[in-house]
């Protein structure tokens, strides 16, 4: 009986050993390709402050490509 209490109680240390480990690992940075659509940006033809997007709302130009 005594045995499955500890595995029980190793089990559970294991198991938030295990989250806390997911949780804590360290990310790659980001793509500049994974965010080049979330970035603020000023249409060219409309003087529009675009904030989301690779479109203008208003005049529908695309957004320039940075060099």
């Amino acid at each position: 009986m005594t045995y499955i209490i500890w595995l029980i109680f190793f089990s559970i240390i294991f198991f938030f050993c295990g989250v806390l480990f997911w949780t804590l690992r360290s990310y790659e940075s980001l793509n500049p390709e994974d965010t080049s659509d979330t970035e603020e940006w000023i249409c060219p033809s409309c003087s529009f402050n675009v904030q989301v997007g690779t479109e203008c709302i208003y005049c529908g130009e695309k957004k320039p490509v940075e060099p």
